[in-house]
């Protein structure tokens, strides 16, 4: 499950803007909680480890940046 909820986060992500491109959580958000298909906090811990992984960067005013697929 870990592993699909990061590659949710990447494809909602990339769906939104280009790799790279800061995007807030708030446009990504409604999507990976659609259907109850995660919850927030699920997100908000494949956040934490996809940024300790190095995958993306947390920014200020709740944005990430993807910078690794």
């Amino acid at each position: 499950m870990t592993q699909d909820i990061r590659q949710a986060i990447l494809d909602a992500a990339n769906s939104k803007a280009e790799r790279g491109t800061p995007i807030s959580l708030l446009e990504i958000g409604p999507l990976l909680l659609k259907d109850d298909r995660y919850t927030q906090d699920e997100i908000v811990n494949a956040l934490y480890a996809m940024e300790s992984d190095g995958l993306i960067l947390m920014l200020e005013g709740n944005r990430i940046q993807v910078v690794r697929r």
